[in-house]
């Protein structure tokens, strides 16, 4: 009897050995494949797979996007009991604004069928009752703006606008592209939604320029606008200064590096190159940002999956690339933002360009702020030319709208307020946009 409890108590430990040391074989293989690049594995890979499976990949499912903006409207508008209000270069407006109408726009972002429209359907659709305005700099994907607000625009034929127009009177949705072109759909956002919006917003009186002046129609004019801008100096950056520490790590960070890379000094140190197999990282102590990778691979990859949608693969890009340029930002210390100016793309390839903002208004000069280019996932080359701006204590008033509007003439249908260098200062000012397609 003794015999017969002595071996099952024999059999019970050797089945806990066995369970343990299994375990045990499971943990080192899990520890074994978080410790792979994997990123550089095909993901129809049986190893790619198995690796998703342990740490929570998610191979077969669309990505989805931060939801953060990527760009940020030059201006909005609404109208309240009859009166059109707007804001415009504010930050803290435009927020507020954003919230307030979000619903609204979600629904009238929410659609498809745009076909060409003219001019004077759009000069009628803003007498016939409430309208809502949306313009941003540059040419945005209208997909992307869609998703930013909540709703789900289903053409996807690469749209890049530039204004979008709500037409309550009319239920139409009117879009200019960034050449000038003008394009509708219909567009029903319920009266609960409108009247909501309504109730939140805040702004300053405006109307639509219409067919009075040479200005596009959608135009905002406000009634005493008295736009004060400081004028700025530039400052001086230094990426790798001793307070900078901790944001040059960030910065190595979101290339995929750490403070452990490789690298190596050029002109007497003001300039740092990191590199590894793969890639390589040129830091200048004063701003400028050059990253590339070959073509076989690249240490930073905006998104995992094999099979997404085109809309959701330029969200992760767009996310890959604001997420960079806020940790540059943060190294440089710079006070400033970026707004996506522009979307290129041809083939797998996709080119970002963003502008530089100060206080909500674009700093503008000879080259780009900002120029990310995507293969697929793989982010191939990037450049950030990193400035730091001070106040001068002086102000200068920008030209009204209304004035402006006054004096474009028919290719200048574009208004737009930008900080240019001027005398070694950085100075704003009101500038005429053409009408690429005059």
């Amino acid at each position: 009897m003794r015999g017969a409890k002595r071996s099952a108590k024999n059999t019970a430990k050797n089945i806990s050995l066995l369970v343990l040391c299994g375990l045990m074989g499971v943990l080192c293989a899990v520890n074994w494949l978080m410790g792979l690049n994997i990123a550089q594995m095909p993901a129809d890979s049986a190893l790619r797979r198995l690796h998703d499976r342990f740490v929570g990949g998610a191979v077969g499912y669309e990505i989805r996007s931060s939801g953060v903006s990527a760009a940020d409207p030059a201006q909005m508008a609404l109208t309240v009991d009859g009166k059109l209000y707007g804001v415009q270069y504010n930050l803290t407006d435009i927020d507020v604004g954003i919230t307030a109408t979000r619903s609204l726009w979600s629904q009238a972002l929410t659609g498809e069928g745009l076909r060409q429209a003219d001019e004077s359907e759009l000069c009628t659709a803003l007498r016939s009752g409430s309208c809502a305005l949306l313009r941003y700099h540059g040419a945005i994907p209208m997909q992307s703006i869609a998703g930013w607000l909540g709703g789900s625009w289903k053409d996807n034929d690469r749209l890049q606008v530039e204004t979008l127009v709500y037409a309550a009177g009319v239920q139409r949705l009117f879009v200019r592209m960034a050449d000038g072109r003008l394009y509708a759909a219909d567009a029903a956002v319920s009266q609960n939604a409108l009247e909501e919006a309504q109730k939140n917003f805040r702004g300053l009186s405006c109307s639509f320029a219409g067919d009075a002046y040479a200005v596009y129609p959608e135009t905002l004019l406000f009634d005493s606008e008295a736009l004060s801008l400081p004028v700025l100096k530039p400052a001086q950056i230094n990426l790798f200064a001793a307070q900078s520490g901790t944001g040059l790590e960030d910065l190595l960070g979101a290339f995929g590096y750490t403070a452990y890379t490789d690298f190596y000094n050029e002109q007497d140190g003001t300039v740092r190159v990191f590199l590894d197999d793969t890639s390589t990282l040129r830091l200048n102590a004063s701003g400028l940002v050059q990253y590339a990778s070959t073509d076989g691979s690249a240490t930073v990859s905006a998104y995992d999956e094999s099979d997404i949608t085109d809309a959701a693969a330029l969200d992760a890009q767009l996310d890959c690339a604001r997420l960079i340029l806020d940790a540059a930002q943060r190294a440089g210390d710079t006070d400033t933002h970026a707004s996506l100016y522009a979307v290129e793309r041809s083939g797998e390839q996709t080119t970002l360009i963003f502008l530089q903002m100060y206080s909500g208004v674009p700093v503008l000069g000879d080259a780009d702020f900002a120029t990310f280019v995507f293969d697929g996932s793989a982010l191939r080359t990037a450049t950030i030319r990193l400035q730091k701006f001070q106040p001068t204590g002086g102000k200068r008033t920008v030209m009204p709208a209304k004035q402006a509007a006054a004096g474009a003439s028919g290719a200048e249908r574009g208004l737009m307020a930008a900080y240019r260098a001027q005398d070694g200062q950085y100075v704003p000012s009101r500038f005429y946009l053409k009408n690429a397609a005059e």
